[in-house]
């Protein structure tokens, strides 16, 4: 029987005894986007980082499907519940996995997080999909990183994933804007999420897209808290990963299993 289909991933194993973490990559990023992560966490936790774009799936993809392959992910690796931790769009990902597998979710940590489109995101979408066979995916790209990142602070953070998203190649890159629109709505299925699943939310005080948005919705989702970073953009687990780290360990010895 040919084994189920899933994603790359890289492995940083503690002990049978230790808590795992799977970390899910934004749009166009990569394990090397959680670099200091990896290197603070992988001292106390059971590390499974996700390679979503490495090695790709020659299929189209759906919300649904990228989460099956999540989990036989889990499955090859023999891993039956972890924390996830994921940033930016994977963030709806988190969620959605959390719907329907929540026998598998210890806690949802989401950095630069997004529950819900606004007008100004939605346009952005709309811009992607309208102009995605028409313009170079990487002037489209790093047009994105720059009206999501803007300042100068936010610099090192734009560049990493500039740099990152060259390697997605233009047919990933259509494949995974198309699945974009399937979590417009996501608030609709967020009401069959477990209200015993516990959510953190660790976002910078200038990302100017997604904050007031993930303040407003989180408050809809039970068990929810959100930690708000000073002077950082929306890749708040790259250009503040110290304090970003500190406040996931934290939340992490507090989560209840």
């Amino acid at each position: 029987m040919a084994e189920e289909k899933r994603f790359d991933a890289e492995v940083h194993y503690k002990g049978d005894s230790v808590e795992w973490i799977t970390f899910i990559h934004g749009f166009g990023g990569s394990a090397r986007t959680w670099k200091k992560q990896i290197e603070f966490f992988s001292k106390h936790y059971n590390l499974l980082v996700l390679e979503m774009h490495k090695n790709k799936i020659n299929e189209e993809l759906s919300l649904d499907k990228i989460c099956v392959l999540i989990n036989n992910t889990l499955a090859h690796y023999k891993i039956k519940k972890a924390h996830f931790i994921g940033f930016s769009f994977s963030s709806l990902i988190c969620l959605r996995f959390a719907v329907l597998y929540p026998e598998k979710i210890n806690s949802l940590i989401m950095g630069g997080g997004i529950i819900k489109f606004n007008i100004r995101t939605r346009s952005l979408l709309f811009l992607a999909i309208t102009f995605k066979r028409i313009i170079n995916y990487m002037i489209l790209y790093r047009f994105f990183a720059y009206i999501i990142m803007p300042k100068k602070n936010h610099k090192r953070s734009r560049a990493i994933f500039v740099n990152e998203a060259k390697k997605l190649g233009y047919e990933e890159f259509c494949k995974w804007v198309d699945i974009v629109p399937q979590t417009k709505k996501s608030l609709t299925w967020l009401d069959e999420l477990d209200e015993n699943v516990q959510v953190l939310y660790v976002s910078g005080n200038e990302d100017h897209l997604f904050l007031k948005d993930t303040l407003r919705h989180s408050k809809k989702i039970s068990n929810s808290q959100v930690e708000i970073i000073e002077n950082c953009g929306h890749v708040c687990s790259i250009e503040q990963y110290d304090k970003f780290n500190n406040i996931v360990f934290r939340y992490l010895k507090s989560v209840v299993l």
